[in-house]
């Protein structure tokens, strides 16, 4: 005889069962869509369908990590989740809740896409299904996850949008190698996403939305009891917060890179000497071009030197200054030519043209400035301060040619582009000075008929009174 929490399990799962099988089938590609159509009309096809549904959960290979079979529509439930979020067990039911908001909650995937079984069966029988694996190994996982995000066949029916072969990149990565050589320590895939409550990288509560990945990179390389054993610095997250990029983050632009902007996701390795340029050229494509013209590229990599970070470091990138450029005690040319005549030769032709450039552009800003300030109206004003900042900019990256015969070019608009900027304000300040010298004229000719009408007036007063 059954006893009441046998009975009551079992009322529950009839219960969900049954409303699953009323429920609309949902067909997964041609295969679900026939199985569908061939439970709907009993006959030959109806019993083939069963037969080869059964056969599918008694198949090894069916769950496996090289690919799964999926039931026929009208059976896809999972049936895990409605019997382990009604255990007492925490450690069993919190799996199931966490389940419910995930992405992998599409019937199609379930509970049996990672630790197979058959999600069919509503009692314990399902956990004697051949391939049952309740604890995946931290090793195992990578594959776990490559059975369906490497089948591209299998991916278009869930979403289309995702790309196919990141557990590749993630092998050829130093996590997965790390992974795949027996170290627990380095992440695998759940690491990053998370194991049942996998969230899409859209949805802000993810780990790995943009907003949240320099802290969940840190979360491991701040660490400095788990970074010790690899030699690793623990600093990257505190100078990355400080610098140019990570200022740029936090008011919200949408271009400044996180640590997956440069050192990738997936594919997360240190940039090599040789291949920090290239990650600096995805978003900085003309000065890695300019820099590409100038004596430093084929000399960094005669001595191995990183091209980019030799002058403006990794993590801690400060905003780029002419102070960079030059002869002076805290000049970055300094760092390696300090004793070098020919070199700190042109280092003081690059920063006289570049300090000369932007000290006029910086006064041409300061100028349409103090006219806003004076309520001068100038209407090409915001057209002038971006044909600088333009000009500017051209400027900022033609220097990493360290040729001054180069510069020419761009010191020459800077200086036109200030010339207008000046110009508008001298035509505005001409135009304020004419509109000042018509309404003094306008209020002398007001005065003037006043008291010409005033005198009239008393002219005509007085010859009433004496002709009284």
């Amino acid at each position: 005889m059954r006893s009441p929490s046998q009975k009551l399990f079992a009322l529950v799962a009839g219960v969900f069962v049954a409303a699953v099988a009323m429920s609309p089938a949902r067909a997964v590609g041609p295969e679900g869509a026939a199985a569908a159509s061939a439970s709907i009309a009993p006959g030959p096809s109806a019993s083939a369908s069963a037969s080869a549904s059964g056969s599918a959960s008694e198949n090894p290979a069916a769950w496996g990590p090289q690919g799964r079979v999926l039931p026929p529509a009208m059976d896809a439930t999972n049936s895990c989740v409605a019997c382990h979020i009604t255990l007492t067990d925490q450690k069993l039911r919190a799996p199931a809740k966490e389940f419910l908001t995930s992405v992998h909650s599409d019937d199609r995937i379930g509970c049996a896409g990672c630790h197979h079984g058959d999600p069919r069966d509503p009692t314990v029988g399902a956990h004697k299904a051949v391939g049952f694996d309740p604890h995946p190994t931290h090793a195992e996982v990578p594959d776990m996850c490559a059975a369906c995000h490497s089948n591209a066949s299998f991916m278009r029916t869930i979403n289309s949008r995702l790309p196919i072969g990141e557990p590749e990149l993630y092998r050829l990565s130093l996590h997965g190698k790390l992974t795949a050589a027996g170290d627990d320590q380095a992440p695998n895939c759940a690491t990053c996403h998370g194991k049942h409550d996998i969230l899409g990288p859209s949805s802000p509560k993810s780990p790995v939305n943009r907003a949240n990945i320099a802290t969940l990179c840190s979360g491991c390389h701040s660490d400095g009891k788990r970074m010790a054993k690899y030699g690793l610095r623990t600093d990257q997250f505190s100078r990355w917060e400080k610098s140019v990029h990570g200022k740029a983050f936090k008011t919200g632009n949408p271009k400044a890179p996180t640590c997956i902007g440069c050192h990738g996701a997936h594919a997360a390795t240190p940039p090599e000497a040789s291949s920090v340029g290239h990650a600096c050229g995805r978003c900085h494509e003309e000065e890695l071009a300019y820099f590409e013209m100038g004596p430093h590229s084929k000399g960094f990599r005669k001595r191995g030197l990183a091209e980019c970070v030799a002058c403006h470091s990794n993590h801690d990138v400060q905003p780029a200054s002419s102070l960079m450029v030059g002869t002076t005690a805290d000049a970055t040319c300094m760092k390696c030519h300090s004793k070098d005549d020919k070199p700190r030769k042109i280092a003081d032709e690059l920063a006289d043209l570049l300090r000369g450039a932007r000290g006029r552009a910086a006064e041409a800003r300061a100028m349409l400035a103090r006219a806003r300030e004076d309520g001068l109206h100038i209407a090409g004003a915001p057209y002038a301060l971006d044909q600088i900042a333009t000009a500017e900019l051209k400027l900022r990256g033609v220097v990493h040619t360290l040729d001054p015969a180069r510069l020419q070019a761009p010191v020459a608009a800077v200086d036109k582009a200030v010339d207008e900027a000046k110009r508008l304000v001298d035509d505005a300040a001409r135009t304020r000075r004419l509109e000042r010298h018509g309404y003094y004229a306008a209020l002398g000719i007001s005065c003037v008929l006043f008291l010409s009408l005033a005198l009239k007036s008393f002219q005509l007063d007085r010859r009433r009174r004496d002709r009284s």
